[in-house]
């Protein structure tokens, strides 16, 4: 291996990444997408987006590339997008999730989230079309949630499903409930795969732009964080970490 020239990975967050935090738009990081896709990098999408989702996104940015969903809960191939099966799944069983969540709500945790809502009011909190609301709907491995508590009682409730063996994520809308699985986690396991597949070593690129990124850019060789209307997060590693001065998908370009 130490005699091969390292190969680029591209991991990216979705939302507020690659995507506008407001219409979803991608335009502005064209430039770099099609250079990525002229120096054959792939680029592989690591999202809180849904199977259904990413699916959709992946036809219309032209990707071939595998991809994450739902915070490093799945892996899917292009190859496997059609049957809807994943390579790997990491994360827990939604159906799962919401018997355990029903509990936490009876014990007076205040919360509601994608499977409380109608399809209108899911467009309500995300922004997002009636098509893309539905897609958004179509989860299978977490929950996106709205606490209502104060933030003791959301401490409260974050641990009691830690002891439940739930993780969960702040990304820039939702709190993510899921299984004990994350962004960084799904990105080490494809970079094993490519480094296997190529027979050669794989340097990572990530970028992200909110809490539930922090895995994902601590796991990636290079970080990258997307500017966003919020603070920066901050990662314990210092080396290889950059910063974009514009937001989201022109931030995406920038850097």
């Amino acid at each position: 291996l130490a005699m091969t020239s390292p190969r680029l990975l591209v991991f990216t967050d979705m939302d507020g990444t690659l995507l506008d935090h407001d219409d979803y738009t991608w335009h502005a990081a064209k430039p770099a997408l099609a250079e990525l896709a002229k120096l054959n990098i792939p680029v592989i999408c690591n999202t809180s987006k849904t199977f259904a989702e990413v699916k959709q996104l992946h036809k219309q940015l032209g990707l071939s590339s595998p991809f994450i969903v739902e915070n490093g809960s799945a892996i899917y191939s292009a190859d496997s997008m059609e049957a809807a099966q994943p390579l790997h799944t990491l994360g827990a069983n939604r159906q799962q999730i919401l018997q355990d969540l029903q509990l936490l709500r009876q014990q007076g945790y205040q919360f509601e989230g994608f499977n409380d809502w109608s399809n209108a009011e899911i467009i309500k909190h995300t922004g997002l079309s009636a098509a893309e609301a539905e897609l958004s709907g179509q989860r299978q491995y977490s929950e996106p949630l709205l606490y209502s508590g104060s933030t003791p009682q959301k401490s409260d409730f974050i641990e009691a499903l830690a002891s439940k063996n739930y993780l969960a994520l702040q990304g820039g809308r939702f709190l993510s409930v899921q299984g004990q699985c994350d962004k960084g986690k799904a990105l080490l396991m494809l970079k094993a795969k490519y480094e296997k597949l190529w027979q050669t070593p794989v340097i990572t690129i990530a970028l992200g732009d909110s809490q539930n990124d922090c895995a994902m850019l601590e796991a990636a060789d290079v970080s990258i964080w997307i500017k966003s209307h919020k603070a920066f997060p901050t990662i314990q590693k210092s080396q290889q970490v950059f910063y974009s001065n514009l937001l989201g998908p022109e931030g995406w370009n920038e850097t």
